[in-house]
């Protein structure tokens, strides 16, 4: 996956399109910029390769992001003690060494240590492509958190100490690999929604906004969360308030077919009032990542003494 997206990376650059074709690209179209129209459109295509691909977005090694370092950590944890109880060959190898503690360690440093570079590397190489598809207007950056940098490694730690917890707790590969793909998935959906939910939570901003000259974008890169009014005096006020301010002007309750209220919309112009768009930018959604990184992380710091604990009392068959 690493080698796919340094590869993606060489195609996207070896296209040579200005970051400045891109933007007017986005802001016209084909017909802003006819002299750069055909590497633009194969910039896109590679970008949009590998969308509905394990469910992901954006190019391959991306779309792969979601599972590569939950596949990999379970596939390195669970076989290290599951294969050694379920072959029956535990306590010839525990006798080899001056206690389980060491066995473990000695058989946990160098696999750790191979998949650790290896999620890495791939995490690594998917950062510019990830950057490259944010350019190119086809996402945010708070949206790609866990799909590249730290964040895939710390998950990767995560999923490597679960597998080692499955394994060492149902002494069997088979069924310890799907206890720990159901403990992951769920992690993941917890950690979902309480992204969600901290999200709700944030202060919205005034994200664009309807001037008198013409609608003026204030933060390009945002997340739509409300539409709300600005008085002539500069106040906020939701639009339940704008309505009824309107109502009270002589505006009738919109009718059935007309959902947008436009006749109050109006009238609120006429009046001064501001219509505004707020939201969350992108930076304050990337703040999410330090959340994640200290719940997979402490996952992980949980899992591998649990481990540990496991095969000091386990009896071997």
């Amino acid at each position: 996956m690493a080698v796919w997206a340094v590869v993606t990376e060489f195609r996207l650059t070896s296209l040579g399109v200005p970051a400045r074709c891109i933007d007017d690209w986005l802001i016209s179209g084909p017909a802003g910029r006819e002299d750069c129209a055909a590497a633009v459109r194969e910039w896109g295509s590679i970008l949009s390769s590998g969308e509905g691909i394990f469910n992901g977005q954006g190019p391959l090694p991306l779309a792969a992001m979601p599972l590569l370092p939950f596949l990999v950590g379970l596939l390195g944890g669970v076989p290290l003690v599951a294969r050694e109880l379920e072959a029956r060959t535990a306590q010839t190898a525990w006798s080899l060494f001056p206690s389980r503690a060491m066995w473990l360690i000695r058989q946990l440093a160098p696999v750790a240590l191979v998949l650790g570079v290896s999620v890495a590397f791939a995490a690594a190489a998917a950062s510019p492509v990830a950057a490259d598809r944010v350019a190119w207007g086809s996402g945010f950056a708070s949206s790609d958190l866990g799909l590249h940098g730290p964040l895939v490694l710390i998950r990767g730690f995560a999923a490597f100490g679960i597998g080692l917890f499955a394994g060492a707790l149902l002494g069997r590969a088979l069924p310890a690999f799907v206890l720990g793909g159901v403990l992951c998935f769920t992690l993941l959906t917890a950690s979902g929604l309480a992204r969600d939910a901290w999200m709700a939570g944030l202060p919205s901003v005034v994200i664009r906004e309807a001037a008198p000259a013409g609608e003026v974008v204030l933060a390009p890169r945002s997340i739509t969360t409300g539409y709300e009014w600005r008085t002539p005096e500069g106040q906020q006020i939701s639009f339940q308030q704008a309505r009824r301010i309107a109502t009270a002007g002589g505006v009738p309750l919109p009718k059935a077919d007309d959902p947008q209220d436009i006749a109050a919309a109006v009238w609120l112009d006429a009046h001064g009032y501001q219509f505004v768009t707020v939201g969350i930018t992108d930076e304050m959604a990337l703040g999410w990542g330090w959340y994640e990184a200290a719940i997979f992380g402490a996952l992980g710091l949980i899992s591998l003494p649990t481990a540990f604990w496991l095969v000091q009392r386990r009896r071997p068959r």
